[in-house]
């Protein structure tokens, strides 16, 4: 071997290591940041095409998926050419490129111990912000206004008793000596305000007096630290996709534990503990869709463990949990488990029902959809949103959503996409090769039935178009493709052996 072939040979196994490195960077950020996420995806790309130029082959291997995913993302680059707003939809085609995670985990995934290592390290970083969210709980995060004085400026921003201020010029606060600490240089001018009443976010401005009082500037005469707040991690107040993420990790780890071979032990109690920790915190979301994902994905596995037993654990659980998602939600949203006209419900009918309004108006539109994000700019000539009096958004349902943006095709192949993904994991959970390893069971049995209860909660979000939800569900259908991938190997390599 000369030299040069030798310095080569380095070269690609420091790139070898380096790809592995950007993987545990994106497991270990997932569930927290998106630009570190994105970060290590596009850390992973770089290097994986400069190993692809140094060896001079991509070495690429057939996927299961490869089909229809691809016939998704043309489709949408398709609809995007020619969509009614070219240069906002030509743009966010930029996120339909996050597919690229599934082909960069599966294709470079070394060995099935890797595979179960990158799931543990999403699971086990997943209990930094679940840690982060039982810490806020205990020290609340806001101030609940419950008197104001007269001449109080809070009452140029309309705020009220009952309200809760979260934010002063962009600072989370939660005392009375946190506000004062703000505006102390602020005296004589204008501040931004962040405040909620029930199911309603809001954002003010007011003017601080210059003669203030320098311990309590905004004059309030009564007040608590507001601890019914909606769990959202690290996400800011995107409590939303913050219960979609944790629903995925959550279901990943109790397949895990559901394959446990001596659940009676450290590990076992371990496991435990952290599934009933996220299913706590999944309530402290307050998200009635991820509620039910999450109990869904649970059935799921259960009745693929246990089976009949499945349906009356199914009944008891719901008979003790239902009195107490119903007291969240009065207690944090003030509305009841089910309603036709509490407010997040009857928008989304309405929206629903102006967007399949749309989507039918035009033959365009079934083929070639809209184009995305083009509502942003022609929502006033189609009359959406109740013609703006209601908040401007998307059409809070994926399928939606992806029909009315790219066409029926395109909502096809996404389908398609996501039958088969279900139909490999299914198969991989009656495998020889999968039962054999119980961590590599847990994470097809988790995936299974963490991708069920994203695909129920699809239904009444657009959780498809959540960069940090998406990224997490395509990370773990790498994994599933690139273990499928090494099993299949190996079996062959058995063949020929033998």
């Amino acid at each position: 071997m000369g030299p040069a072939v030798g310095l080569t040979s380095k070269g690609i196994a420091i790139l070898d290591r380096a790809l592995i490195g950007s993987l545990v960077l994106f497991a270990l950020a997932a569930p927290h940041s998106i630009a570190v996420t994105q970060g290590a995806f596009l850390l992973g790309m770089v290097l994986w095409v400069i190993r692809w130029v140094v060896r001079r082959s991509l070495e690429y291997r057939p996927m299961v998926l490869e089909v229809p995913v691809l016939a998704f993302v043309w489709l949408s680059l398709l609809a995007a050419i020619f969509s009614y707003e070219p240069a906002l939809s030509l743009l966010k085609v930029r996120s339909v490129g996050l597919f690229l995670i599934v082909f960069l985990v599966a294709q470079n995934l070394p060995n099935r111990e890797w595979g179960k290592r990158l799931a543990l390290i999403l699971v086990g970083s997943c209990f930094l912000n679940v840690g982060y969210v039982f810490w806020q709980k205990g020290v609340g995060r806001g101030v609940r206004v419950m008197a104001i004085a007269e001449e109080s400026p809070l009452h140029q921003a309309g705020i009220q008793p009952g309200d809760v201020l979260l934010e002063v010029e962009g600072r989370t606060v939660r005392s009375l000596e946190e506000i004062a600490a703000v505006l102390a240089s602020r005296r004589g001018e204008r501040v931004q305000l962040f405040f909620f009443r029930p199911e309603i976010y809001r954002r003010g401005e007011i003017l601080v007096p210059r003669e203030a009082p320098a311990e309590n500037p905004l004059r309030i005469l009564q007040w608590e630290p507001w601890k019914h707040f909606r769990a959202s991690g690290f996400y800011g107040w995107n409590y939303f996709t913050y219960a979609e993420v944790v629903q995925l990790i959550g279901s990943l780890l109790l397949g895990l534990f559901l394959t446990l071979p001596k659940k009676r032990s450290v590990l076992g109690l371990v496991a435990m503990s952290g599934i009933g920790a996220i299913a706590y915190v999944i309530l402290l979301t307050v998200t009635r869709a991820v509620w039910g994902a999450f109990a869904l994905s649970v059935f799921i596995m259960l009745a693929h463990r246990w089976g009949k037993k499945a349906w009356v654990i199914a009944f008891v659980a719901l008979a003790l949990a239902a009195p107490v998602g119903m007291r969240f939600l009065q207690q944090v949203r003030s509305i009841p488990l089910v309603s036709a006209r509490e407010p997040s419900t009857a928008y989304r009918l309405a929206v629903w029902r102006e967007g399949a309004h749309l989507l039918l108006s035009h033959p365009k539109h079934w083929f070639l959809g809209i184009g995305m994000d083009s509502l942003k700019a022609r929502w006033r000539e189609w009359g959406m949103f109740q013609r703006g009096r209601l908040p401007l958004g998307h059409m809070h349902s994926s399928p939606l959503q992806i029909a009315l943006e790219r066409g029926f095709p395109a909502l096809i192949c996404w389908l398609w996409w996501f039958a088969r993904y279900l139909q490999l994991l299914r198969r991989g959970l009656r495998a020889e090769a999968v039962q054999r390893d119980s961590t590599i069971a847990g994470i097809y049995l988790g995936t299974f039935g963490g991708t069920l209860g994203f695909l129920a909660s699809s239904l009444v979000h657009y959780n498809f178009g959540d960069s940090e939800v998406i990224m997490i569900v395509y990370f773990q259908m790498g994994l599933i493709e690139g273990l499928h991938r090494l099993m299949r190997e190996e079996v062959e390599e058995e063949a020929t052996s033998a």
